[in-house]
Parts: structure tokens; C-alpha cells; sequence
């Protein structure tokens, strides 16, 4: 049960799954990294079709009436190219970075599918990023629960 606690927990908010295989499961640093994972990677492959779902349900059905009008254009300003350029450097890599740490993985991957769905490298990089992380993660709370 402890187990399935933690795989389903780390689907929706991963970053806070650690502690609790830590410090109230006593689970190893092979236990924690091998369950947090498993849970990332369903939460990535689940929370993907169903984003690519309401993506799709929202432009087939979403009333006419109700979509935003096309603007007339902005005027650049060394501010707007400035904010165009991080995002165009960072975007991608910024969203897989901050998925497992401060977004969720039903966020991170949502924001993937909207911004980023013709780049399939999106989601291996959120794994890879969900890896990395995890790892760090439970190397610091195995560090703080044997000091205490």
C-alpha cells in the first residue's frame, strides 16, 4: 500500500512525494528513486493524451462568439524583444526544468503539449529532467533523515 501511495502521488505532485517515502515509508535511496520515477513517468504518459485531448476538445467546440479576435500587431520595444528572445532560448528547457520543482507534472506537461507538441523530444527531456531531479531530491532527504 505504501507503494502505491507513493507511485500515485508522484504522478500529480512530485516534488513532494520525497518526504513522505523518506521520512514516513523508510524507504531506501534505491526504493524512493525507482517508485518517484515510476510515478513521473505514468503521470507524464497519462497527463499527455489527456492534455492533448482538452486541446483538441477546446478548438473542435469552443463557441465562435466567444474565441479572442485577432489584434493588431505590437510595437517592439527593446523590452519586448528582450522577453521574446529568453523565451525563445529558455522556453522549452525552462518548462522541463521547473516541471518536477516548482510546476506540476500534469502543468509542465500540459504546457508541453500546447507549446511544444510537434517537439516529441519534449517529453523525453521532461523524463530526463524528472530523473535528475529525483535523484537529488532523495540524496538530500536520505542526507537529512540520517543526521537526524
Amino acid at each position: 500500500m505504501d507503494i502505491l501511495f507513493v507511485i500515485l502521488s508522484s504522478t500529480w505532485k512530485f516534488a513532494v512525494t520525497f518526504p513522505i517515502a523518506v521520512y514516513v515509508f523508510n524507504m531506501s535511496f534505491f526504493q524512493t528513486i525507482v517508485y518517484t520515477n515510476i510515478g513521473g513517468l505514468l503521470g507524464i504518459i497519462i497527463f499527455r493524451f489527456l492534455s492533448i485531448g482538452l486541446i483538441k476538445l477546446y478548438i473542435a467546440y469552443w463557441p465562435e462568439k466567444l474565441k479572442f479576435e485577432r489584434k493588431a500587431a505590437k510595437i517592439f520595444t527593446k523590452r519586448n524583444r528582450r522577453l521574446v528572445r529568453i523565451k525563445a532560448q529558455y522556453g522549452l528547457y525552462g518548462i522541463v526544468i521547473l516541471t518536477p520543482v516548482l510546476l506540476s507534472i500534469p502543468i509542465g506537461t500540459f504546457l508541453v503539449a500546447k507549446y511544444y507538441r510537434h517537439n516529441k523530444s519534449g517529453y523525453l527531456y521532461l523524463l530526463f529532467s524528472q530523473f535528475i531531479w529525483s535523484v537529488i531530491y532523495t540524496f538530500f532527504y536520505i542526507k537529512i533523515y540520517n543526521l537526524f
